[in-house]
């Protein structure tokens, strides 16, 4: 039912084609999530190349929107925990038994219970409204309207969530591994997150990242700043030499 209503507001706030676009993106999600494997695979060959040429044996991988697993799962098949180290970083408490289930079985993992950002302190965690929420949900974000054009998102945590410096993290490791590689799925903080790495140039200690960019996700105007946004901040990582691809 929460579906349907859903559907119903987008036709009636931004037509049948806007209807259609958001209904393609979810349904083809499987087929992008199977394409991206190859790519994935070859950037994975590669910087275990690298890795065996380094003075370091293991590298990074850091999961920035962890919720239960997924992003480990997919990419440990590649990146494989005898070779990388994992973080992975999820603000949502309600997960926390999952990922924690994960590295029961791995001891390179680390769970970092906070939210990726560009600075330490504390911020509100924002999610769908409650005839649409379950507890370990995959859309919850700190910013408010992440999610404009499918439903007004509210509150999800009763009590702030913790944030840290991202770019400072990355800073960090660098200088315990010779490669690092970045999956980022943030639900709409990925912009202001990707400018901090950028302009920090902290994007450059990166081996590989995979971002999924949300602004299909958002209302125009917003939308068209935000793709515009994407170009450029792809072009700085290319420019960089940094691989970049975009999660689904």
């Amino acid at each position: 039912m929460g579906k349907i209503k859903q559907s119903l507001e987008v036709l009636r706030t931004e037509g049948p084609g806007r209807l259609l676009q958001l209904s393609a993106l979810s349904l083809t999600e499987p087929l992008r999530s199977q394409g991206l494997r190859p790519r994935v695979a070859s950037d994975a060959r590669q910087a275990l190349s690298h890795l065996n040429l380094t003075k370091r044996s293991r590298g990074l991988f850091i999961d920035c929107g962890s919720n239960i697993g997924q992003g480990f799962r997919y990419f440990s098949a590649y990146y494989t925990p005898d070779r990388y180290d994992y973080i992975l970083i999820e603000p949502n408490k309600n997960c926390l038994a999952q990922l924690n289930a994960l590295r029961a079985e791995n001891l390179t993992i680390e769970i970092v219970a906070k939210a990726a950002s560009v600075k330490d302190g504390y911020a509100e965690l924002f999610g769908p409204p409650p005839e649409r929420s379950e507890a370990t949900h995959q859309s919850c974000s700190l910013v408010l309207d992440h999610n404009g054009s499918l439903y007004q998102s509210q509150r999800f945590a009763p009590d702030l969530v913790e944030t840290f410096s991202l770019s400072q993290m990355i800073r960090t490791k660098r200088k315990l591994y010779d490669v690092i590689v970045l999956k980022l799925d943030v639900e709409g903080a990925e912009y202001e997150i990707l400018d901090d790495l950028i302009r920090a140039g902290t994007h450059r200690d990166l081996y590989a990242a995979y971002v999924e960019f949300h602004s299909l996700k958002l209302r125009n105007p917003a939308r068209r700043e935000k793709r515009a946004l994407e170009a450029q901040m792809v072009r700085e990582f290319d420019e960089a030499g940094i691989r970049f691809r975009r999660w689904i």
